[in-house]
């Protein structure tokens, strides 16, 4: 049995409060979807400053006691951003709004625009899947506010320690969600080279 839609939403964050999983999500606005490794591209380059970043969140990760969702946002979740948004001299913006239709308007938590660009929900509660179908919602309406020339629209959700990746293909009507889910500070060299590879569309 299909979702039955909201008619109209307050902004993105419904589609996480409405528990329905991507795929169902997905489903109900004529988007296929799939669970499957990305693999995707890394920046190969040296990066200076990276060891720095990785000192600041691995300090966060074990002195700092996030009880609110706003400390993880400007501790573990912005400081990652900001490196990548100054490091490619791209656009990083926080509480972008966007509407498309009565289905598809709110913020976007953060929407970093380069060559390629990338909308980043922060997942509330902890919950990657629910933050995930949020992240559905998000992608679609950037593909259908109609500005985009590229053939593909990535994203993540992030609970600022772990992140996931997702993509969306607009030819094929298709969201990808990655089956790898990476950790911060372990994995933070590797999501910063993806989310650098990502802008640049290489």
């Amino acid at each position: 049995m299909q979702l039955t839609l909201p008619t109209t939403v307050r902004g993105f964050h419904d589609y996480y409060k409405l528990t329905a999983s991507p795929r169902d999500l997905a489903e109900a606005f004529g988007f296929g979807f799939v669970a499957e490794n990305l693999s995707l591209s890394e920046a190969p380059e040296d990066l200076p400053w990276l060891g720095s970043l990785q000192s600041k969140l691995t300090y966060a990760v074990s002195h700092l006691d996030f009880e609110s969702e706003m400390m993880r946002r400007e501790f573990l979740i912005a400081p990652v951003l900001f490196e990548v948004a100054q490091y490619l001299n791209a656009n990083l913006r926080s509480e972008y709004g966007i509407r498309v239709s009565d289905q598809l308007k709110g913020s976007l938590d953060y929407y970093l625009r380069a060559n390629q660009n990338i909308c980043v929900v922060e997942a509330k509660q902890g919950d990657l899947s629910r933050g995930f179908s949020q992240l559905c919602a998000e992608l679609i309406a950037v593909d259908q506010q109609g500005d985009m020339t590229s053939n593909v629209i990535y994203g993540a959700v992030s609970f600022g320690d772990l992140w996931r990746f997702g993509r969306l293909d607009r030819a094929e009507k298709r969201i990808t969600q990655d089956l790898e889910i990476l950790g911060v500070p372990r994995d933070t060299e590797r999501l910063t080279r993806v989310l650098i590879a990502i802008l640049r569309d290489s």
